[in-house]
């Protein structure tokens, strides 16, 4: 029985993932999954570099390669939402061409852009509009395939928590919220039977760094290092260091500000055209773990809130450790929603990889079967006329 099979980079804002998947019998197994944090804090060209020299490592030290999607953080990326007629797909493409031309800030020959069709009531359909600066695109493909992947696709990712989400068999039921709180932003996936709208507020878990090292006069990798640390319980401080004091004030703050921002989106939603009405939130990101993040909401948006955890629809291979998927469960959703098309009859997506990069890989790959072909042909006897 042939195997369907993919490899995926993860290139978070704070860490990075090579994980690989295979699909036997529709149902989705993990064959490897691997995990490296990167320093906090860093503006997009250093994280880019750390982040390469991160996944360097993994494909170096577990012997890893193949062809590769990569999956793109949100704050590198332009996300627009478009509502156009529901009509056939030739049509509505135009329309979409045109939308993109008036809402990317960038002339089009300087982006690569791509859109997915997320929900539809049979007469309007909601787009979701991506675009990826395409020196950003070609950097992140060429310092992908200098680790010896071959880069054949890069994924948004915010659309695949709600993948994930239907791969788990979540969003069939009631309307949710899936809030993913990450370092440089946070992801709101409103799922439910009838499709999705996915959404970015800039608001993540470096925030709260700031407001600590801003307050405390200390450097952002300091301030990172003290707020984990001490809510982590590994560091103790005396009930007297006013640290504390400012460590509490500016989770209240931080808390409340995404707190307003996710009711903002909520009240804007329940009025639009689909009156989507979530019952409850479910929360994943590292950023999540925030100290009273989960209670703040359940009391102030008056909805339950739970983990999200698609992990249970993935079989782990034998050679993976259960526990290590275990402590990297607020880190594993993105991943799964990518390799959920495996499986999925109706996956969506988008690809921003610049066209010649891709074709570039996709030759590469074929020239050893082309230059074996040329050699049987040069040794094979001539005809006799």
């Amino acid at each position: 029985m042939s195997q369907k099979k993919s490899l995926i980079v993860n290139l978070a804002a704070s860490h990075v993932s090579i994980s690989a998947f295979r699909a036997e019998a529709g149902k989705l197994i993990l064959e490897q999954f691997f995990t490296r944090d990167l320093a906090p804090g860093l503006a997009d060209d250093d994280w880019l570099n750390e982040a390469v020299t991160a996944v360097s490592y993994l494909v170096s030290a577990n012997k890893i390669s193949g062809r590769v999607t990569i999956i793109a953080p949100s704050f590198l990326l332009l996300q627009k939402t478009l509502k156009v007629p529901q009509v056939e797909p030739e049509r509505q493409a135009q329309i979409v061409a045109f939308e993109a031309q008036n809402n990317i800030p960038y002339p089009l020959n300087e982006v690569i852009w791509d859109s997915q069709v997320i929900s539809s009531d049979g007469v309007e359909a909601e787009i979701l509009l991506f675009a990826l600066r395409t020196e950003v695109a070609s950097k992140i493909a060429h310092s992908i395939a200098a680790t010896g992947l071959r880069p054949l696709s890069i994924q948004a990712a915010p659309l695949l928590d709600a993948q994930a989400a239907q791969l788990a068999g979540i969003a069939q039921g009631e309307e949710s919220l899936i809030v993913n709180v990450g370092a440089r932003s946070t992801g709101l996936s409103f799922i439910g039977p009838a499709g999705s709208t996915i959404q970015t507020a800039n608001i993540g878990g470096n925030l709260l760094t700031q407001g600590v090292s801003d307050n405390t006069g200390q450097a952002f990798l300091n301030a990172e290092a003290l707020k984990i640390g001490y809510f982590n319980g590994v560091i103790h401080l005396p009930e007297s260091d006013p640290q504390i004091a400012i460590l509490q004030a500016n989770v209240q703050s931080f808390i409340r500000r995404l707190s307003q921002d996710i009711n903002r989106r909520l009240i804007n939603i329940r009025r639009g055209a689909g009156a989507r009405q979530p019952t409850r939130i479910l929360l994943t990101g590292r950023g999540s773990r925030v100290p009273g993040l989960s209670e703040h909401l359940t009391e102030s948006l008056r909805l339950p809130v739970e983990d999200f955890n698609p992990a249970p629809a993935v079989k782990i291979d034998a050679g993976v450790n259960p526990k290590y998927i275990q402590q990297h469960l607020l880190q594993i959703s993105e991943v799964i929603g990518e390799a959920a098309r495996l499986v999925l009859p109706k996956a969506t997506g988008v690809n921003l990889i610049p066209r010649d990069i891709a074709a570039q890989m996709v030759f590469d790959a074929r020239k050893p079967l082309l230059i074996l072909a040329s050699v049987l042909v040069a040794i094979s006897p001539l005809p006799i006329c």
